[in-house]
């Protein structure tokens, strides 16, 4: 009996290992089929990954943008309704613009602040020939034209092209003064006038007379240039009407050397 039990044994074990034989080649088939699966890679795994989760990116992208304000459908909307501007619209916007920039501009020198270049020696050392200088037209709105401003004024006598001269003197007689020029000096309501941008030098005279007296009226300015011996002022052309007056002399530019009030 022990002898055919343990034949027994041996046949179950033999069966036993038969099977495990014949799994073995089933087991071997499936590694090997997974083993040669293509591996995917590159530009493929992109695309597997795109078409397994594309869609819910696109939603959550679309989602961001119309939180912060920059949904891409607007503004393809946006500029699909603007429309083209057309050639002749920039032209005509272009002049309108050089147009109100020339008005603005012929304003400003009318009204507000001109260039002014001088010429002859009648002002000098104060000014010289081929001096620049920018003379305020509008603050005698406000303040009154004061002694020895340095003014711009029009007077009677016409230019070659027929226009009335302009010249550039100092103011010495306020309306109501009363003047008088005699013996080399400028007497001011009966005083002698202290003239400190003046050399101590300098005499004034009247051309063709040693002796000019007058009272200005209520808009009359008296102008005399600061070289007395060389210049064509009130003495000849007589008093200024305030209305005459261009404007005060606020600023020398060029040249760079003299540039500043003077």
């Amino acid at each position: 009996m022990e002898k055919s039990e343990l034949d027994n044994k041996e046949a179950d074990l033999n069966e036993n290992k038969g099977k495990h034989r014949i799994r073995s080649p089933k087991l071997n088939a499936q590694t090997h089929n997974m083993s040669s699966s293509p591996v995917l890679r590159g530009e493929e795994a992109d695309e597997t990954l795109f078409e397994a989760f594309g869609e819910q990116e696109r939603k959550l992208d679309s989602a961001l943008k119309k939180s912060l304000g920059l949904d891409d459908s607007v503004d393809l909307k946006g500029k699909e309704d603007k429309k083209p501007v057309s050639r002749l619209r920039s032209v005509l916007s272009f002049v309108l613009t050089l147009a109100i920039c020339l008005v603005l501009a012929l304003l400003f020198t009318r009204f507000v602040l001109q260039r002014n270049t001088v010429t002859g020696i009648s002002m000098e050392p104060t000014l010289i020939e081929r001096d620049e200088l920018f003379v305020d037209k509008i603050s005698h709105l406000w303040r009154n034209y004061e002694r020895s401003d340095l003014v711009t004024a029009r007077t009677d006598k016409k230019t070659i092209d027929g226009k009335a001269m302009v010249v550039i003197k100092r103011v010495i007689g306020l309306p109501g003064d009363s003047i008088k020029i005699s013996e080399g000096a400028v007497f001011l309501n009966g005083e002698e006038l202290v003239e400190p941008y003046l050399d101590d030098s300098v005499s004034t005279y009247v051309s063709f007379n040693s002796f000019l007296e007058l009272t200005l009226g209520e808009d009359e300015y008296f102008l005399l240039g600061d070289n007395r011996a060389d210049s064509y002022d009130s003495r000849h052309f007589g008093p200024v009407k305030e209305a005459d007056l261009i404007g005060r002399v606020w600023f020398r530019f060029y040249p760079f050397d003299r540039f500043g009030k003077p």
